[in-house]
């Protein structure tokens, strides 16, 4: 066999110079590509095109399909089986090209979430937040099937409609429309789905935190549930974001008795012990606290419908007691001024004809933020006065706020600005949500959903017949596309 002739030096020079070239070729034509790259030689690179429009009819009636299919996965809690609708919700993020993960912390429990590239300019991702459990629904008690997702009457229908499903496909969808179009944004956006939220959140956002840290670990800011769009009776509006929120302090009390029969009744039974307690539970009235929140969210209302008056300063107002007794009549803003004692579990005996040894009562306090729960829980005995009622502790976490001015402050301002030519009122949420977990990381969280909400609709959220508006879903879709614009610098 005739041995093979070794290239010349001039051909292994034409060699280099081309592979130079295909090299070259191949690395401009990757980066035209990739417009989340950052190129050395920007000169080099294609310009992208111009973001597409949008649809806005095939967003909604996309985003009513979804939701409807999000309630009909039924993850109340207990016990909440949120992993299908986590599967789910990846399956879409993939379809339409966005990377996305599922955890599942216990048997059953789900999380969900995907990134959505921005080109990398603003280092602080954005956390869109949402829960996928919602709160249990006794379908003979609603006029429609809780878990039907019903499309009736310009209404999507069904347990999770407002709380939180709807939040999450508002802000799944905004996602899409942003990918689909071709807008760039300078800085991530993650989506995060979590479970268990109904229940403290230990096995969602509690775990996710303490387990994947890697994922958010470029996060600086979060938009969830909490706050929404104000309608005023003389038709103005402002939107109130949730900056801090009341801690729960889920307390059970117990009282012991002697078992028997109920026909020869001792004096005192377990039964009698938890209804004097509970009795003087009731009566008791919390000190009354006002907090920066509170005041600036009272008179941002007073200035935009000139009035009452006491709206302007509270904690001078609420002294006197005529016009402390008419505010506090309505709940909300009694739970915004105080903490609050609500029973809510009561067990006794489990036959009519049987005194129980053991008595229970749970009960559901709120604390304001920079209430000690121990000095609580103090005052609460002392006001029962039974040495025998013992007091456990089901729940509690330390508040956590986050600051009224920063970056997405500003963006959602300018949303409302230029969107609803409105102003903007931090908020004391009198519930608690996710956010605490990711304060604690300190990731600034804000609680905003971007639509307003008619009354029935409002009082639907753990109630009757939850729903929300076809029209109502579209607007916060779009609000949400305008914040993310707003606060990614479209580029």
């Amino acid at each position: 066999m005739k041995a093979a002739r070794l290239p010349t030096r001039p051909f292994i020079a034409l060699l280099a110079i081309a592979t130079a070239m295909i090299c070259f070729a191949s690395s401009r034509a990757l980066a035209e590509q990739d417009n989340s790259v950052t190129p050395r030689h920007p000169s080099l690179v294609r310009k992208a095109p111009p973001p597409k429009e949008i649809d806005w009819d095939k967003v909604t009636q996309e985003a009513t399909n979804l939701l409807a299919k999000y309630i009909q996965i039924n993850t109340s809690n207990p016990p909440g089986d949120e992993l299908p609708a986590a599967k789910m919700l990846k399956d879409v993020f993939l379809e339409n090209g966005i990377p996305a993960t599922t955890w599942e912390p216990q048997p059953g429990r789900g999380i969900v979430a995907a990134r959505l590239r921005g080109i990398g300019t603003h280092s602080k991702a954005l956390i869109l937040l949402s829960h996928m459990d919602v709160v249990p629904a006794v379908a003979k008690e609603w006029k429609v099937p809780p878990f039907s997702g019903l499309v009736k009457d310009g209404k999507v229908w069904g347990r999770g409609a407002i709380d939180d499903k709807g939040m999450g496909v508002m802000e799944l969808m905004a996602m899409l429309a942003i990918k689909r179009a071709g807008i760039l944004l300078n800085r991530d956006v993650l989506f995060v789905a979590t479970g268990d939220e109904e229940a403290g959140g230990q096995n969602g956002a509690g775990w996710f935190v303490d387990h994947e840290h890697n994922v958010y670990a470029d996060a600086g800011f979060l938009l969830n549930e909490g706050g929404g769009i104000r309608d005023l009776d003389n038709g103005k509006r402002f939107y109130a974001v949730s900056v801090t929120e009341k801690t729960p302090l889920w307390l059970r009390l117990t009282a012991q008795g002697p078992a028997g029969h109920p026909s020869t009744p001792p004096p005192d039974t377990a039964v009698t012990k938890l209804v004097r307690a509970l009795d003087k539970v009731i009566a008791y009235q919390t000190p009354i606290r006002i907090l920066g929140p509170v005041q600036d969210v009272y008179r941002t209302q007073a200035e935009l419908e000139h009035g009452p008056k006491e709206y302007y300063n509270l904690d001078t107002s609420l002294k006197d007691p005529e016009f402390l007794k008419k505010f506090i009549e309505v709940p909300f803003q009694n739970a915004q001024i105080r903490d609050t004692i609500t029973p809510t579990v009561l067990s006794g005996s489990p036959k009519t004809n049987m005194l129980t040894a053991t008595a229970y009562a749970e009960l559901d306090c709120r604390l304001l933020p920079g209430s000690d729960p121990q000095a609580f829980i103090k005052s609460l005995k002392q006001v029962i006065g039974d040495d025998s009622i013992k007091v456990e502790v089901l729940l509690n976490f330390s508040p956590v706020s986050s600051p009224s001015r920063s970056e997405l402050m500003t963006a959602i301002e300018t949303l409302a600005r230029d969107t609803d030519k409105c102003p903007v009122a931090p908020l004391l949420l009198p519930g608690f949500t996710d956010c605490h977990f990711f304060r604690q990381k300190k990731i600034i969280a804000y609680g905003f959903m971007p639509v307003e909400l008619a009354a029935p609709e409002a009082e639907s959220i753990h109630g009757l017949n939850e729903s929300i508006g076809v029209n109502e879903l579209s607007e916060g879709i779009k609000r949400m596309v305008e914040l993310l614009e707003i606060f990614g610098e479209r580029s």
